[in-house]
């Protein structure tokens, strides 16, 4: 979890085992949690950067991306 500390709010790049449960994290989208609705979008990138230009060039680096999610607006009272 990372944001700025005098925020009530934090944000969250999630890697999945398969592009499936990627997808169902999609639609958990506007789900309240804590006091605030979160939003969860599709990452551009991996967690862990793959290459030096922050986008996927190979297969296997699309892949990555498409098993991760970014999700923002996460209450930090609920961390």
């Amino acid at each position: 979890m990372c944001g700025d500390p005098n925020s009530v709010l934090r944000f969250a790049f999630i890697e999945f085992t398969d592009e499936e449960g990627a997808r169902a994290a999609l639609n958990l989208s506007g789900t309240v949690l804590g006091y605030y609705p979160v939003r969860v979008l599709p990452s551009k990138t991996a967690i862990a950067p793959v290459n030096p230009t922050f986008l996927p060039r190979s297969d296997d680096e699309r892949e990555m991306c498409a098993r991760t999610i970014y999700c923002t607006n996460i209450d930090k009272k609920v961390c």
